[in-house]
């Protein structure tokens, strides 16, 4: 009896290796999500690096974007519009919100200037998207984490280099002619 039980504990321990080796871990479920803390903590070396790319990549993408919707207008493919405001409404919630989330990098030195260039490009995108009171609520964060630093140059409007402060204002303007 006792030889019994201690063949079947082993089978069933080689059971349960066995499956833990085949699978490529944890499920998703059951993981932890990054923490708000985590994703906001300041970075150094590699992982500085890392965000540096992930901020000029999130730039390029958007001033692709918003290439693609002044096509769109020009061409007056409206359904075309439509769907691709559905796309960038989850890139913008998925990929983007979560990027911008840390309040550091506006503060970073390496970063500082190639975040706000990443918010000046959500604003024009989302006036695009003619989500103005979206892009109103861009502004205002853009306005708050920079405070104090209007001299700062950004790439605003795009392809351009001008003040913050001066860059914000003609951002407002555009608002409103759209």
């Amino acid at each position: 009896m006792r030889r019994i039980t201690l063949l079947l504990l082993a089978a069933s321990t080689c059971l349960v290796m066995s499956s833990a080796c085949a699978n490529d871990g944890a499920p998703k479920e059951l993981l932890p999500d990054q923490t708000a803390a985590e994703a906001s903590a300041p970075l150094a070396g590699e992982a500085l690096v890392a965000r540096k790319r992930d901020l000029e990549r999130a730039y390029r993408d958007l001033v692709h974007f918003q290439e693609t919707m002044r096509t769109l207008r020009y061409r007056k493919d409206r359904t075309g519009r439509t769907q691709f405001s559905y796309f960038l409404d989850d890139y913008l919630n998925e990929h983007l919100k979560p990027l911008l989330a840390g309040e550091w990098q506006s503060r970073h030195p390496e970063l500082s200037a190639l975040d706000a260039n990443v918010r000046f490009a959500k604003a024009e995108l989302l006036i695009r998207l003619e989500k103005h009171g979206d892009a109103e609520d861009v502004m205002e964060e853009i306005e708050k984490r920079f405070h104090g630093r209007e001299d700062m140059l950004v790439a605003y409007p795009t392809g351009q280099q001008t003040p913050l402060g001066k860059a914000l204002q003609e951002l407002r303007e555009r608002k409103w002619s759209g």
